[in-house]
């Protein structure tokens, strides 16, 4: 049992809004809870946003995808991408810890601090990019110039929920699923009342290999981006909840969750309606804009809170590293989420340009960054490990029996970020490779086997 179990924890029978006092530490087991349907909800709420609807945008809008197409590029992009993520998710109810603390096993004490900052900086550009949205939607609902008030809303709500923990997001995420369900599915009727039921192009209209590589890509980073924090919401599981139910289910619930509203987003680009989706469904009533901006707000909340949560996780995580004797406690995860709302606040402020743009240009370095680590952590988990961690030597500042700095791990990534840079493909960068294979991005197909294959035989030559 590890030394940070014996503390002394209530049975599970706390209110809803009891204030979580877990931070990175392991959870003990009778403070676990939930099960497979739980879970199942958390992540298929969790991707009923906005964000989502705007992916599904950039099909038809970036990718020039026919509707068949992108239906079928949505379905299998996201369910190759969440294979890799509910391998990470699989990790909590085993562990009990949160991702990136794990991430020590890989690294080291101090060498997994480049991983968990180049985490940090995700969750900071998500929820940035979401206040972006939130900010349009003032514009583009009440027709009047640019105001920050949803952004200072965001900040203190999400503060809030981050201050009370785990159980209250949960609920709250779940909670929102059939609002967002049936605000989602009248908003498709909508477009298809203001477009007469017609498509901007046939249905199955042939894309180019480029282009439905790349809108491919889009699901698959989708998932791979939930992967360093996934298991951050599964670590709550009874350890009796095992491996392969908590794959499954957060597998289902990614990809149903994500697929939906991501259709429903390519079905309103391929409509061809000039307007925005506030005037879409004015003419039925001129409440319903209102109506509809309030759950698109929601939504932003929803998932900005799931961004800040595990990115206060991260950040623990970051200064533990150089205080090991630190226990941080809830209010330290407070403070944590306030001081990175904050900072996503100001950037927001002084974000400008295409929202659409930035996403998709966002969603490509990502990828570039993610798939080394992703591939790096499931090898090591499943393959040298299998699962068997020292969980005491991850909170030590010498890492214990994985050292300060693995340097093999490190080389891995190192050498699995530059190989794809010849392979890239996108609006900042285009790579000889990638001109020579006609523009196909397949960067983090390279990015996910060079260094999870290298790393392997890293491992094994070691033992």
């Amino acid at each position: 049992m590890s030394p940070f179990q014996d503390k002394a924890a209530p049975e599970h029978t706390t209110p809803t809004f009891a204030v979580e006092n877990e931070t990175i530490f392991p959870v003990p087991e009778d403070r676990r809870h939930g099960n497979a349907w739980s879970l199942l909800m958390v992540w298929i709420g969790a991707n009923q946003n906005i964000m989502a609807i705007m992916t599904g945008l950039i099909y038809p809008n970036i990718c020039h995808l026919s509707l068949g197409w992108s239906l079928l590029a949505i379905l299998s992009g996201n369910l190759l991408g969440g294979i890799f993520m509910a391998l990470h998710a699989a990790q909590g109810p085993h562990l009990g810890i949160p991702q990136m603390q794990q991430t020590r096993g890989q690294f080291g004490s101090t060498g997994s601090l480049l991983i968990i900052a180049i985490i940090i900086l995700m969750y900071i550009g998500f929820t940035s990019t979401f206040f972006a949205i939130s900010r349009e939607q003032i514009v583009q609902v009440f027709g009047t110039s640019v105001s920050q008030l949803p952004i200072w809303i965001s900040v203190i709500v999400i503060g809030a929920l981050c201050a009370i923990g785990h159980d209250v997001i949960e609920r709250f995420i779940s909670g929102f699923i059939p609002v967002a369900a049936i605000t989602f599915v009248l908003l498709a009727f909508a477009y298809m009342s203001a477009s007469g039921g017609h498509l901007a192009q046939p249905m199955w209209q042939s894309p180019t290999p480029h282009e439905f590589l790349t809108a491919l890509s889009l699901g698959v980073l989708w998932q791979i981006a939930y992967a360093p924090y996934v298991s951050d919401y599964t670590r709550y599981l009874p350890s009796a909840t095992g491996e392969r139910t908590a794959f499954l289910v957060c597998l289902a619930g990614s990809v149903i969750g994500t697929a939906f509203p991501t259709f429903i987003g390519s079905y309103i680009g391929s409509t061809g309606f000039s307007g925005n989706m506030y005037d879409a469904v004015r003419p039925w009533s001129p409440f319903l804009p209102m109506v509809l901006f309030a759950v698109m707000m929601v939504s932003t909340l929803v998932s900005c809170t799931m961004q800040i949560y595990c990115a206060a996780l991260s950040s623990l995580t970051f200064l533990q590293t150089f205080r090991p004797n630190w226990t941080p406690t809830g209010r330290s995860r407070a403070f944590a989420a306030l001081t990175l709302c904050l900072c996503c606040a100001v950037i927001t402020i002084n974000l400008s340009g295409s929202v659409l743009e930035i996403l998709d240009n966002v969603i490509a370095l990502l990828l570039a960054v993610l798939s080394p680590w992703t591939a790096i952590n499931l090898v090591d988990y499943y393959l040298v490990r299998h699962g068997a961690y020292d969980i005491p030597s991850l909170f030590r500042h010498d890492g214990g029996i994985y050292g300060r700095a693995n340097r093999p791990a490190l080389l891995c990534y190192a050498i699995g970020v530059i190989v794809q840079i010849p392979f890239l493909s996108n609006g900042l960068y285009t790579g000889a490779l990638a001109r020579a294979l006609g523009g196909i991005d397949v960067s983090w197909i390279i990015g996910i086997l060079v260094p999870g294959v290298l790393y392997l035989a890293l491992a094994r030559h070691r033992t």
